[in-house]
């Protein structure tokens, strides 16, 4: 138990807390330029002054969001192969990133809806 408390202070030294928060934060915000790229493809406004149909507007914000959440999943899944047993903590960070980027996308189109 100690071996672990001590791993544990180790952790939060090299700055765990910084980068689990700086992954989620990252993650909400590729979940909300999701979300917002999909809810432009329902709409039938145009953008930036006439210059984009919401449809190319919407299908640019998927696009970057999906590549800035496979570089912050990417990232996230290498500094875990450094730890032992990463193969668990990697499917469980991947399953928890899924399942938190649904969930926001749905909160987001709920509170849009309204």
């Amino acid at each position: 138990m100690r071996k672990l408390w001590r791993k544990y202070l180790q952790l939060l030294d090299d700055d765990l807390t910084t980068r689990i928060f700086d992954n989620i934060k990252n993650l909400l915000v590729c979940a909300l330029l999701f979300a917002a790229g999909s809810n432009a493809l329902h709409s039938d406004h145009h953008l930036f002054m006439g210059l984009f149909g919401s449809s190319l507007t919407g299908w640019g914000l998927i696009g970057l969001s999906a590549l800035l959440m496979l570089l912050n999943i990417s990232d996230g899944l290498r500094r875990l192969a450094k730890l032992p047993n990463h193969w668990v903590l990697q499917i469980t960070l991947f399953l928890l990133y899924l399942v938190l980027a649904v969930r926001v996308v749905e909160i987001v189109w709920n509170f849009r809806s309204e």
